[in-house]
């Protein structure tokens, strides 16, 4: 059920006035009652919030699901495509190409070395806490296309 955080006025209703069956005829409905997504005042469930985001967003999730998987066939070509390139320059011995399209550089393979926090923590955490930085991140949606083939 959607709530309101405007009680109603004459004490008939308990949830939004979009959604009161004398909604029409009330001279004290809501200025914001025309669509209870856009509202301010309502106070949306989770279940209620769950169902409406799917109705009103489905054609957009099903157009992200479609270009992830776009996304995931073009990288897995890049890949591929790549992979060829790096061996004609290695089989060439080519360092580097340049062209009026791309330019392209062949880099050797290297190590290299990074710290473990995870046993730094678990073996030395006073020196883990010591060094630890604390970083703000924006919020964000994280998406993944189910594999349905």
């Amino acid at each position: 059920m959607i709530k309101c955080k405007n009680s109603c006025p004459k004490g008939k209703f308990e949830g939004c006035c979009v959604q009161c069956p004398e909604r029409e005829s009330c001279s004290d409905v809501c200025k914001q009652a025309i669509n209870y997504a856009e509202c301010t005042n309502a106070i949306i469930d989770e279940e209620t919030g769950l169902t409406e985001f799917k109705n009103q967003q489905l054609q957009v999730l099903q157009q992200i699901a479609t270009v992830v998987k776009m996304k995931k066939q073009c990288e897995d070509q890049e890949k591929e495509l790549k992979d060829k390139l790096k061996q004609a320059m290695e089989r060439f011995g080519v360092k580097k190409f340049e062209s009026d399209i791309l330019n392209i550089t062949y880099v050797a393979p290297s190590t290299s070395t990074s710290i473990d926090s995870a046993k730094l923590k678990k073996n030395y955490p006073e020196i883990a806490a010591e060094c630890s930085k604390t970083s703000k991140k924006s919020s964000y949606i994280k998406v993944e296309v189910k594999n349905n083939d």
